[in-house]
């Protein structure tokens, strides 16, 4: 179990001090476990993603480069260019294919700045006001780096930008979410369909955000643990599993989020509620 609790040895009773270094280490264990079940998803899964997605937009950009080097030593090697009645034609495909090696070189930067936005998220540990809808965003962009999620899942996104921003560190909902949104995926890898939908929206004065999926539901005993307040050991080896799935339930209640759970008509919700953000209201240390 992580943090196990240290009491006084007089009264037995856990000391304020204490209770708040085993909150804050219960945390950190947590956090660190999340973080190895990513970094272990990294070299067989995400790195290939990775380079498959960034070679289509190096592989258009380079040949249309050279493919205009070309166009351009032909029309120098002709005496008569200015006279040609070819000349603006070939000009135009010209232009074209200025703007294709453009339009490839903003995806490349789209891709890159993808990377760099996941990459700063996990690493940032600052209570902040976060944005669920920009973040839930960036988390799926991400996730089209895995193969698998990108050619075999389809994906529905649904984001409320007018969304008001929660309290929390981006961190926490970094790993909280992607841990969510990789469950419902391993959920369905036996599914004939697989169907992933994710939504943010307000609904009764709180930030909510929906993962669902059609694929294995929770079961009964898992989903009582989980709605249990109580935190629970990440025992699964996986970053799949249900070790990561209270990891995740734990972070995200750190910062004040309630849950619920359900599986109707072959559609499986986890939908996570958050106090969206109030100056003068204080969460979790």
């Amino acid at each position: 179990m992580f943090g196990e609790d240290r009491k006084d040895q007089g009264t037995g009773e856990m000391k304020p001090a204490d209770q708040k270094e085993n909150k804050n280490m219960h945390y950190q264990e947590i956090q660190s476990f999340l973080e190895k079940s990513f970094q272990e998803t990294f070299t067989e899964e995400l790195v290939p993603g990775i380079v498959h997605n960034f070679a289509n937009p190096l592989n258009g950009i380079m040949g249309r480069s050279r493919l205009l080097q070309r166009k351009l030593m032909d029309i120098m090697k002709r005496a008569d260019a200015e006279s040609d009645t070819s000349n603006q034609e070939s000009n135009k495909k010209l232009v074209r294919d200025v703007d294709s090696i453009a339009r490839e070189a903003d995806r490349l930067s789209g891709l890159l700045q993808t990377v760099m936005g996941k990459f700063c998220a996990i690493g940032d540990r600052t209570a902040q006001k976060v944005n669920l809808s920009e973040l839930i965003e960036l988390e799926m962009r991400f996730f089209d780096f895995y193969l698998d999620f990108k050619h075999s899942v389809k994906k529905t996104l649904q984001l409320d930008r007018e969304l008001p921003e929660v309290r929390g560190a981006p961190a926490d909902y970094s790993l909280a979410f992607s841990t969510l949104i990789r469950y419902a995926t391993v959920a369905m890898k036996e599914s004939a369909t697989k169907e992933l939908y994710v939504s943010t929206q307000l609904e009764n004065g709180q930030v909510c955000v929906k993962v669902q999926n059609r694929g294995l539901p929770i079961s009964d005993n898992l989903k009582r643990l989980l709605l249990d307040e109580v935190q629970g050991p990440a025992s699964s080896p996986e970053g799949t599993g249900e070790g990561a799935l209270h990891c995740a339930f734990s972070l995200l209640r750190k910062w004040g989020a309630g849950f619920d759970i359900t599986s109707e008509e072959g559609l499986n919700t986890i939908s996570v509620l958050i106090p969206f953000y109030q100056a003068k209201r204080q969460y979790g240390d």
